[in-house]
């Protein structure tokens, strides 16, 4: 346990750390760039376009039309931009665009169930989150955050299904 004037470390520093050492750390940063789009480029332009997806570091975003897509096209290093400054590191290094239906829905709390169909994980699976985990000797935070990657792969692959 790390001491910082005679006091333990704020959990938020121990799960920096502990999503650093498991490479969750940069899939979260890509995850809130996705959240960052529509304060980094206004309610106009949001109208017209949807980020759907991070994958290393290019962001993919559908848009209505063509007219919009060109304009985008020229605002792409200004939006870069700014999503990275708003990170304070560079996560986003490129932005895909793509015609696209675009529809505004309001997310809705996973929590009611309505965000994903969950599946059951397969044994070989839930080992290999164990195994991932097995250097967190903390046993409480283990099983959160096993908790939570059990939840979070059993509703990416209901989305898949």
């Amino acid at each position: 346990m790390n001491q910082r004037d005679g006091f333990p470390s704020r959990i938020g520093e121990v799960l920096d750390r502990v999503f650093e050492k498991l490479g969750v750390d940069k899939k979260i940063k890509e995850e809130k760039a996705l959240r960052l789009w529509k304060e980094v480029v206004g309610e106009r332009i949001n109208k017209h376009t949807h980020p759907f997806s991070v994958k290393k570091g290019t962001l993919f975003v559908k848009v209505d039309n063509s007219g919009w897509l060109a304009q985008l096209t020229y605002l792409k290093e200004g939006i870069i931009s700014k999503i990275n400054q708003r990170e304070g590191k560079k996560v986003i290094k490129d932005i895909y665009f793509r015609l696209g239906k675009v529809r505004k829905v309001k997310r809705r709390k996973i929590r009611d169930g309505s965000a994903g169909k969950e599946m059951k994980l397969k044994e070989d699976e839930l080992e290999k989150i164990r195994e991932d985990l097995e250097g967190i000797k903390d046993d409480p935070l283990r099983e959160v955050i096993q908790r939570v990657l059990i939840k979070d792969k059993s509703l990416k692959k209901g989305q898949k299904g």
